[in-house]
């Protein structure tokens, strides 16, 4: 976090130590570093606005590739500009290797991002100014889809910057967040002569961080609000359990509660440390040694959440390339749960919180029991459960407008089209689970002489959970607005559930990328009758596109359908 009124430090000093040119006045300082991309853990912000992101080979970077190195020394000087303002990383081959990986795992699906993977580089022929070459292009391809649907923590990382667009001045091991080994209030004024020394006035209260022997340095490293940098340790006197008349009024009392310059609400306390000894070392190195949130979910000793947890994040710390949770509710209700209102009639509350629990502790629990035979609804109501509490909905938050303008294409072929790209923007994730809900549903739409809950039915009930515009929930609007969403909700999920096998066709999603130079008009969907009304049976013949085969998926024929009453 920074202050509302902090400047943007210039471009250089990001690419060097935080020691500066001070390191001639402490020997053997350790340097601050950003932290390993490998090492950082893994979440999805739940909110994100920063517009678009745009990166670039810094001009004349003074490391360049050089022959001979390894991928780990081979580094890259890069620009990033994000709302007007620019700073530079130092990023290794490997971290762009990092990075693709990250994009393609939770942010964007190939088809669409259309940036190649990123080689290993022991498997590269190529000259370094090829390599360049090819990380030059990357840039710019990834700098054209850059926006708002990069809600992952590692990518935002690389790029030293944070979910509202600010660059990432404090790192976990930030100078800032050092903690400091004593206090100390100043006793002489002194002015910096350097950007990394701190200014302070006589009776200023400073945090020493680092504090080596007078026979080394006259230097000490400290914070004085939010600066932090060296200065003459003769400036200043260490606070003792006798407090100086000077800083009298200035120190808290023991046991009072304070507000610190960085907006903590602290108890006052008087801990000394004159020099460094063997209780500051361990309590230093009991700090550095805390093992990181990833290796305490490696261990079992942190447990991720299933439900409200970010559907990229779960699936990615979970190993699944659907939610269990989704994926044995489906099971379920297709093997025993063909029943009268199934998905639009409600559970008992309670069943609905056991399962809920046993799922949330990491269990799978047996829905075959009678508990549960005998309440099925409970099991679908959990499953609808599981997506209205997504922190960010099935079908995203930022592709709300753009499912609201594809389904309102002209014509059936065009809305096929538009509805067809806005999916393949999903996150894989999202997308991965989006394809496995629906295939469900459109089985489940087959028994509706049965269940009475046809694709138009069961769009009414599901789309209020995958679909959610976040305008329209941050404002409470209510009224036409509201009964808007409702409908563009619904009838984008009963267009998807009446043409899941195209939609999710590979052979549609290959023909449209050959032919993705001309306009949506300039595909044909010839031989086909998109159904308008859930009684009409589905007379999907064939999808014929410029220059390719057309292929016959299988019919979905409904048959009894009661329609549903009119709201």
């Amino acid at each position: 976090m920074r202050s509302d009124d902090a400047t943007e430090a210039p471009a250089e000093p990001l690419l060097r130590s935080c020691v500066s040119t001070a390191s001639m006045k402490v020997k053997n300082m350790k340097k601050g570093h950003f932290p390993r991309l490998a090492e950082c853990a893994h979440f999805h912000y739940e909110t994100v606005d920063f517009g678009n992101v745009q990166l670039a080979f810094a001009e004349g970077q003074s490391e360049g590739p050089k022959a001979g190195l390894d991928s780990k020394e081979l580094v890259f000087i890069v620009q990033i500009t994000c709302q007007s303002r620019n700073w530079l990383v130092k990023r290794s081959y490997e971290d762009f290797r990092v990075l693709d990986k990250h994009l393609h795992l939770c942010i964007y699906d190939r088809r669409y991002s259309q940036l190649s993977e990123i080689p290993r580089f022991d498997t590269l022929k190529d000259t370094t100014e090829s390599v360049s070459t090819m990380l030059t292009n990357y840039l710019s391809r990834f700098s054209a889809i850059a926006d708002n649907k990069i809600n992952c923590g590692p990518v935002l990382t690389w790029m030293e910057i944070d979910n509202k667009g600010n660059h990432l001045l404090v790192s976990e091991e930030a100078s800032i967040n050092v903690p400091a080994i004593a206090a100390a209030h100043v006793t002489k004024r002194y002015t910096a002569q350097a950007t990394d020394e701190l200014t302070f006035e006589v009776g200023d209260i400073v945090s020493v961080i680092d504090m080596p022997p007078k026979e080394d340095t006259g230097w000490w490293r400290g914070k004085h609000g939010f600066q932090v940098g060296f200065f003459p340790c003769d400036c200043v006197e260490l606070i003792n359990e006798k407090i100086p008349p000077s800083v009298q009024n200035s120190v808290p009392k023991p046991g009072t509660l304070y507000w610190s310059p960085f907006g903590c609400l602290c108890v006052g306390s008087f801990s000394v440390c004159k020099k460094h000894g063997k209780l500051v070392t361990f309590l230093r190195s009991f700090m550095k040694s805390r093992p990181p949130p990833q290796k305490l979910r490696q261990r079992g000793i942190l447990r991720e959440r299933v439900f409200g947890c970010d559907l990229g994040e779960y699936l990615h710390n979970s190993g699944h390339e659907v939610p269990q949770v989704v994926k044995s509710c489906a099971e379920f209700i297709e093997k025993i749960g063909v029943v009268d209102g199934i998905y639009r009639l409600s559970g008992i509350s309670s069943n609905i919180q056991k399962l809920r629990h046993e799922f949330d502790s990491e269990q799978i629990p047996d829905l075959s029991r009678d508990v549960f035979r005998q309440d099925i609804h409970s099991v679908g109501s959990l499953c609808k459960l599981y997506f209205r509490e997504l922190p960010n909905p099935l079908l995203t938050y930022q592709l709300y407008d753009r499912f609201s303008e594809a389904v309102s294409a002209a014509t059936d072929e065009e809305r096929l089209l538009k509805i067809h790209d806005v999916i393949q923007q999903l996150p894989p994730p999202h997308y991965r689970t989006l394809e496995f809900l629906m295939r469900h549903l459109s089985r489940l739409a087959t028994f509706s002489s049965i269940t009475n809950m046809h694709t138009k039915n069961l769009a009414i009930v599901w789309a209020p959970n995958l679909l959610r515009s976040r305008q329209i929930e941050s404002a409470c609007f209510s009224g036409t607005a509201a009964f808007m969403e409702v409908r563009i909700q619904s009838v984008v999920v009963e267009f998807i559930l009446n043409n899941t096998e195209p939609l999710f066709s590979p052979k549609l999603s290959a023909a449209l990328r050959e032919n993705s130079g001309g306009s949506c008009k300039s595909h044909s969907v010839s031989k086909r009758k998109l159904k308008r009304h859930p009684s009409e049976p589905n007379e999907i013949k064939s999808i014929a596109l410029p220059g390719q085969l057309a292929r016959k998926p299988p019919a979905l024929v409904l048959k009894n359908v009661l329609p549903l009453p009119s709201l």
